[in-house]
């Protein structure tokens, strides 16, 4: 009887012990479920951010076209003044010397109205570059950080 009972008592601590591990597997199940959770919301918000980048890259990308656009544009302008500014020194030589400078200071006038213009088109694109790059690279970088994380059929077997 004394050895049934010492049994009893040992089954008993060990069905003790047992459900002691079964409650702390559980919570250990629940806190995994949360940070599962937690991963799961964080993957769907950069998504979204990443929908939204993507977006903003394509309206920098069509920025800088509409810019690459107004530069060819500005450049053959300027082309097209050199040819006339050209012709316009020529003309002046004819002239007499008072109404010679007088033309040439117009002249410099307007070339650097189209040289700040240019430059600052110029400075412009440079600008668009530099953010299409920036964007490109926040992409690349949230593209190998979703790659890095478990995909969300794996955690749900846990």
């Amino acid at each position: 009887m004394d050895h049934a009972l010492e049994r009893l008592a040992t089954a008993l601590q060990k069905l003790d012990e047992a459900q002691k591990v079964a409650d702390e597997n559980k919570r250990g199940m629940r806190d995994t479920e949360n940070q599962t959770l937690k991963v799961e919301e964080k993957m769907e918000l950069w998504e979204i951010q990443l929908k939204e980048d993507k977006h903003i890259a394509e309206e920098v990308y069509q920025k800088f076209e509409e810019t690459e656009e107004q530069v060819e544009l500005a450049e053959s302008r300027c082309q097209e003044m050199d040819g006339q500014i050209r012709l316009m020194d020529q003309n002046l030589k004819c002239l007499s010397a008072a109404e010679k400078y007088s033309q040439k200071e117009d002249k410099y006038e307007k070339e650097i109205k189209i040289l700040i213009k240019l430059r600052k088109t110029t400075d412009a694109l440079e600008d668009s570059e530099m953010h299409r790059r920036t964007l490109d690279q926040t992409l690349l970088d949230l593209n190998e950080i979703q790659s890095t994380l478990v995909p969300p059929c794996c955690c749900s077997s846990l």
